[in-house]
């Protein structure tokens, strides 16, 4: 039983698998938050919307944070309000 552990602690493999994956999480957890952001700047600088329609925009990015800037820029920012 021993020698089962002392191999399966030798082999790197799951390390690097692991250490792979949480490279890829933090690259994707700084594209969201930069997509994030900019989302907020777009929103706050705005012509097409009044206090109002900003506010929304913010309330829908706020609630959906994944979902809601990108709706932003799909939809929301060369829209006329």
């Amino acid at each position: 039983m021993p020698n089962i552990l002392i191999h399966a602690a030798e082999d790197t493999t799951i390390q690097w698998a692991s250490g792979g994956f949480l490279i890829l999480l933090a690259v994707l957890a700084l594209a969201w938050l930069v997509l994030f952001i900019a989302a907020m700047f777009s929103i706050l600088r705005s012509a097409n919307y009044g206090a109002g329609g900003k506010a929304i925009w913010i309330l829908i990015s706020l609630g959906l944070p994944l979902l809601g800037p990108i709706a932003w820029f799909m939809f929301g920012r060369d829209s006329t309000a």
